[in-house]
């Protein structure tokens, strides 16, 4: 039995559904779901904020202690780190979000800024929440010239079979 299956018996016996955790806990309802269906390790963070919600010892959802004997903290990421993490949000942000936003007119840039930065300020909750409505929302309302423009490739390989 792993970490997720006694998260489950640790909701039945306090009668909270998985909702419920996560909003009290602050944590994406979608990351408990996989942590039970798929009775993986829970991660350290994540635990903490489980184990307080539900007023339980840590250890019956996770090791008590994931890193290395003596050390309490991970460690902190070099000088060198930190540029490399700059350099490469720089080159996603140049490539990939480039690309999509060159198919919005001029006008809609400021609308999809606002769009980012208040993805931005939300919990994990709430965008858990917000990506799961976006699925919903892309099943029903798609733009199928849209598609096209952002999935070039994939609407070819349709056309040559």
């Amino acid at each position: 039995m792993g970490y997720g299956k006694n998260l489950k018996d640790i909701l039945d016996d306090k009668g909270m559904t998985v909702k419920e955790l996560a909003k009290k806990a602050g944590i994406a309802p979608t990351t408990l779901y996989s942590i039970i269906q798929r009775d993986t390790a829970v991660r350290f963070d994540t635990a903490l904020k489980i184990s307080n919600t539900l007023d339980i010892p840590i250890n019956s959802i996770c090791k008590d202690n994931p890193y290395a004997p003596g050390k309490t903290l991970p460690e902190l990421p070099s000088d060198k780190e930190i540029m490399m993490t700059s350099i490469y949000k720089k080159a996603y942000v140049s490539e990939k979000t480039f690309d999509l936003l060159k198919n919005f007119d001029y006008t809609e840039l400021n609308i999809v800024d606002k769009l980012i930065a208040d993805f931005f300020v939300l919990d994990d909750v709430a965008r858990g929440e917000l990506f799961e409505y976006l699925q919903i929302m892309k099943r029903n309302h798609s733009d199928p010239e849209r598609k096209k423009l952002i999935n070039p490739n994939k609407s070819s390989k349709k056309k040559k079979r």
